[in-house]
């Protein structure tokens, strides 16, 4: 054979091989919601209909003990970012300043490192004002990019926010469609009066915020390669409120049929409004109104991703930032460790070919633990002083069911530190001054407070010195791979005869 031609043919064959192997690598897409509560799962009976959510945990795991390590969005959403807590991040609610270090937000980086094309697409809320100007960074451009080591960051702004600040691409849409300043005018009105306010969108189905997040994600899976093994997150605003659901999912459930839960008393009071059974029914309508437009919204990215090519090789992960009390003991939105806040929903459907060893689980499990799920299926490993465990182990059947096994909540609210041991069939919480105990089996509403139950003072202490040992292994060591001086010495001198 010419020797010209078998040199190509070489190349040819090692650029062939080159390829496969990185279409052997698994795309992994991570579904993202906002205040999606627990209680709308299957285990609870929801009455929302989420067809696309239902097919991709038919093909998976679904976790019923998963927990938000902040149960408010912007330190929840850091904690996936970074694979640690409050207590390490420093954030512990919103706020309107603040940037995570690019030394411990390093998810993206973990991804990137094996050969991943990175991106979220949606709602960020990692970040929030100018902070990310204190790590030298010319741009938030280059904050993305060089920092966090995301190829494709595109924030696009919620119904609140769009509301209080109209600019940005979605912003921009509206107002070629004529409806911006109605837009506008509708969620200004809400925000400053009755943020559970139940109203449809002026936004129609397909121009809605949840719609451009949609139409954002194919647009950017259509431009990738399908040999370039690609992580994206998009990530989806609702349900939270305002409750904006456009038609025809504004009235697709009717009030009449929505049943409150067992620790729901009517009237109770939000915001110093007084919200009856009616007007509840008529939120919660809305409320599983928006979960359906979502996951009608997860459906067309689902559709982009097969025709993409690699489905079958995908892991793909539902999660919410936490979730939404709906009126259970009293209390609207988050910010609370009752399971219908701290709680959250979260699938697992690994790549075909993958032994799923149960359709459910038990295992308490953590938002945090995505984060090492993600680098795992990647390949990679992930930064050290991490503190999260991949899911994959149990999903293969690896790791089974232990119930000394605990997982772990904090947020600094108003009064306080507060903190949240879930641990077996218990759960245990300080917030607000106020310590509670509650046998989740026996009690899944949380009606029965076991604190002051002498029987339970045992389970109270254990709970109790479980939190502290946890507290203390999970502290960043700011020394670690420290090496003495002469030990630095020594090995100078070793290179240098070299």
């Amino acid at each position: 054979m010419n020797t010209k031609i078998s040199s190509i043919a070489a190349v040819s064959l090692a650029a062939c091989t080159a390829l496969n192997a990185a279409a052997q690598k698994p795309d992994i897409f991570v579904i993202f919601t906002d205040q999606w509560s627990p209680r709308e799962t299957p285990r609870w009976g929801t009455q929302a209909k989420t067809p696309n959510l239902d097919a991709i945990a038919g093909e998976g795991m679904r976790f019923y003990n998963a927990y938000s390590p902040c149960p408010v969005c912007m330190p929840a959403r850091t904690c996936l970012l970074t694979g640690q807590y409050p207590h390490n991040t420093g954030l512990w609610g919103n706020t309107t300043g603040f940037a995570p270090l690019v030394w411990q937000a390093k998810l993206f980086s973990d991804v990137k490192d094996q050969g991943y094309t990175t991106a979220q697409i949606g709602k960020l809320h990692w970040l929030s004002g100018q902070d990310w100007k204190k790590q030298a960074f010319a741009s938030s451009a280059a904050f993305f990019s060089d920092g966090l080591k995301l190829d494709h960051a595109e924030e696009i702004s919620s119904p609140f926010s769009t509301g209080a600040n109209p600019k940005g691409a979605y912003a921009d849409y509206l107002r070629k469609l004529g409806k911006l300043d109605a837009y506008v005018a509708d969620i200004s009105s809400r925000l400053k009066g009755d943020n559970y306010l139940v109203k449809a969108s002026v936004a129609a189905a397909g121009e809605h915020n949840e719609d451009f997040v949609a139409a954002r994600a194919i647009e950017f899976l259509e431009s990738q390669p399908a040999d370039q093994p690609l992580f994206l997150v998009a990530s989806w605003f609702g349900p939270h409120n305002p409750m904006d659901a456009p038609e025809p999912y504004a009235s697709m459930y009717k009030p009449e049929d929505m049943k409150p839960l067992p620790n729901i008393k009517f009237p109770y009071k939000y915001d110093d409004k007084q919200i009856d059974k009616a007007q509840w029914q008529r939120i919660k309508a809305n409320y599983l109104g928006k979960i359906t437009h979502i996951d009608d919204c997860v459906g067309r990215v689902v559709e982009a991703l097969k025709k993409r090519g690699n489905w079958d090789n995908t892991l793909v992960i539902f999660i919410s930032d936490h979730g939404e009390m709906m009126g259970s003991h009293g209390y609207m939105t988050k910010g609370r460790f009752y399971e219908e806040s701290a709680g959250i929903p979260m699938w697992v459907r690994p790549p075909k070919g993958t032994q799923v060893a149960a359709k459910e689980t038990d295992v308490p499990v953590n938002l945090v633990d995505v984060y090492a799920t993600v680098v795992e299926m990647a390949g990679g490993e992930m930064t050290a002083q991490r503190f999260s465990n991949s899911l994959l182990p149990i999903v293969r059947g690896e790791k089974k069911y232990d119930p000394q096994q605990a997982t772990f909540s904090e947020i600094y609210h108003r009064q306080g530190l507060s903190h949240m041991v879930r641990k077996g069939d218990y759960k245990w919480f300080y917030q607000e001054g106020v310590e509670r105990l509650y046998n989740l089996k026996k009690d899944p509403y949380e009606l029965n407070n076991l604190i002051n139950d002498s029987a339970h003072a045992a389970k109270v202490r254990e709970m109790k010195d479980t939190y502290h040992d946890w507290m203390m292994k999970t502290q960043i060591n700011y020394a670690e791979g420290y090496k003495p001086m002469a030990v630095r010495a020594r090995e100078q001198a070793a290179r240098g005869k070299k």
